[in-house]
C-alpha cells in the first residue's frame, strides 16, 4: 500500500461521503462550500476565527529551496561530474 497523503479524489470522496452522513448536500460552488465549511465549523464549537477573518498567506513553490541551497546543490552536482571523468 502507497505510504503519503490522499490523493484529491479520495478527499472528494471522504467528503462526499461525510455529506451524506450529515444529511447535507455536497455544494456545487466554492462559495458555497466555503458557506457550508464556516457553518458547520461555528456549529462544531471550533475555536478558530472564521477563514475569512484570517489573513491570506500566499504559499511558496513545494520544495523551494532557499538560493544558497539550490547553488550548492548545483556546484556538489557539477564536482561529482568531473569527479567521474
Amino acid at each position: 500500500m502507497k505510504q503519503g497523503k490522499p490523493t484529491v479524489r479520495q478527499v472528494y470522496a471522504l467528503a462526499a461521503a461525510l455529506c451524506e452522513r450529515a444529511g447535507e448536500e455536497f455544494p456545487e460552488t466554492r462559495d458555497a462550500a466555503s458557506a457550508l465549511i464556516e457553518r458547520l465549523r461555528t456549529e462544531n464549537g471550533h475555536p478558530e476565527p472564521l477563514l475569512e477573518d484570517v489573513p491570506f498567506r500566499p504559499r511558496g513553490r513545494r520544495g523551494a529551496r532557499p538560493q544558497e541551497e539550490r547553488t550548492a546543490s548545483r556546484a556538489a552536482a557539477e564536482l561529482a561530474h568531473e569527479i567521474e571523468r
